[in-house]
């Protein structure tokens, strides 16, 4: 496991094989045990018995797990799947070689097939299928990719894509996998440094475990600083912002397995869905 991150998974679990009964029930359930031995044959009674421990472990596996986090200390940020976020010109908020293209293959909108060019781009292959070609928006951007986040959506809409200006995810490295988290699952973070709190959903995905990657959308939700660059667009007309980086600060990150349901969700509903596991 890499230095940055500490997992926990500890039990603060409390009446074991009845968690629904308050401390001044159980006399209450004894003595309801009592009656019905003395009221009901010995089946009858074990039957009663086996219903209670029955719904004992319902209340106990459908509570939902607050126990298994992370901590995280080196965080890194992702810009794909923003509407904003790759231009032709480089007008985007993150540059177009972070999405796998350079100049010349942005200003002609044409990807080799070769070498998994334009890989944070949703693209289409051209008439002739020598070549790909990325999907533009009306208003020229390209069309930024992640995983799927919404399957009603075709593969040029760009909502077909978690928007990392908008939908507060955390991007599925290996670590997060072998910890049975999958796409659309939620987390709950909490900035150790600043006390800020925010839900997040998995979404997108990274080949390694050196940083925890986390959406422009989560980094503001939870206050933390964001690099910004300015530099020019490619005809030298424009002045356009990058964001860059994200500071490191400490998060504790609560997470969920089995959660979602493979789907993405609107920002209200992972919020109401992550402060619901949390503080149920």
């Amino acid at each position: 496991m890499n230095s940055y991150l500490t997992t926990g998974a500890f039990s603060h679990r409390k009446n074991v094989i009845f968690p629904f009964l308050q401390n001044d029930d159980k006399l209450s359930l004894v003595s309801a045990l009592l009656i019905a031995f003395k009221s009901t044959t010995m089946k009858s009674f074990f039957i009663f018995l086996l219903i209670l421990l029955s719904l004992a472990i319902n209340a106990q596996t459908t509570s939902p797990d607050t126990s298994k986090f992370v901590l995280a200390a080196k965080l890194a940020l992702d810009l794909d799947g923003a509407k904003h976020a790759y231009h032709p010109n480089n007008e985007g908020i993150d540059y177009n070689l972070n999405g796998g293209i350079n100049q010349t293959e942005a200003t002609q909108n044409r990807f080799a097939k070769t070498g998994n060019r334009g890989y944070g781009i949703a693209k289409k292959l051209s008439p002739d299928k020598s070549f790909y070609v990325g999907y533009l928006q009306e208003d020229g951007y390209f069309v930024s990719q992640t995983t799927v986040y919404d399957k009603t959506k075709t593969e040029g809409d760009p909502d077909r894509y978690a928007d990392a200006e908008v939908i507060p995810y955390i991007a599925i490295s290996p670590m997060w996998k072998n910890k049975g988290i999958k796409l659309g699952d939620i987390a709950y973070v909490i900035d150790l440094d600043n006390r800020k709190e925010f839900a997040a959903i998995f979404a997108d995905a990274r080949n390694n475990d050196n940083e925890v990657e986390i959406s422009l959308a989560l980094a503001n939700g939870l206050n933390i600083p964001v690099t910004t660059k300015m530099t020019k667009s490619y005809d030298g007309k424009k002045d356009v912002k990058k964001f860059v980086g994200v500071k490191n600060n400490h998060l504790k990150i609560f997470y969920f397995p089995h959660s979602g349901d493979g789907n993405g969700k609107t920002p209200a509903e992972i919020e109401a869905t992550g402060k619901a596991l949390m503080h149920h």
